[in-house]
């Protein structure tokens, strides 16, 4: 199986298996880790921390507006599970609808999906997109093409802390909290 296909049965992130395979019962730690898992229970089991971070993200945000380097979003879009908490602390704090956007995972990869309709409506709206950890990029593309699907505007993201690196996604500016990048290799003895 898969890293993916692992994580869609347990029903959590793919960061969290690969943590576990690495520091389980038996895990073997290799020499070259690509990754970090990022343990923001911490944060996600208080409602006053979670609200203080989510805060903090929208602060980001306006400041990255004021600045010209994202549009003022109309509405604001939690990507279903994690990211739909900070996206709700986010609206509240930009003073702005939400609504709520799921990614597909066809095997390994993360494709377009649905806007839940329980939600503000985002068709001709400009939209910031709102998670909790950005990897690789598949699951925030994958929701900036539902988004585009039913013809709204992804303007900005924001996420709590960033392992990519990058500052943009398929042209949509990313903003962080935190980034936690690499500075270099370790020797192991």
């Amino acid at each position: 199986m898969s890293t993916y296909e692992i994580a869609d049965e347990l029903k959590v992130q793919a960061d969290t298996v690969v943590w576990l395979l690495l520091h389980g019962k038996d895990g073997v730690k290799t020499r070259d880790a690509y990754d970090v898992y990022v343990n923001w229970n911490p944060i996600g089991s208080s409602v006053r921390r979670l609200t203080l971070v989510g805060r903090a993200m929208a602060d980001i945000v306006r400041e990255a507006v004021e600045q010209n380097l994202m549009e003022e979003p109309e509405v604001v879009a939690g990507i279903e599970a994690g990211g739909m908490a900070l996206g709700l602390i986010v609206a509240r704090s930009l003073g702005k609808p939400v609504a709520s956007v799921r990614p597909q995972r066809l095997g390994e990869k993360k494709v377009a999906g649905a806007v839940n309709p329980s939600f503000s409506t985002v068709e001709g709206k400009k939209v910031l997109i709102v998670d909790t950890i950005l990897r690789m990029g598949e699951t925030i593309r994958a929701a900036i093409e539902t988004l585009q699907g039913v013809k709204a505007k992804p303007v900005g993201v924001t996420v709590l802390a960033n392992k990519s690196g990058k500052d943009s996604i398929d042209g949509v500016p990313v903003r962080s909290l935190m980034e936690l990048l690499p500075v270099g290799k370790q020797q192991h003895s």
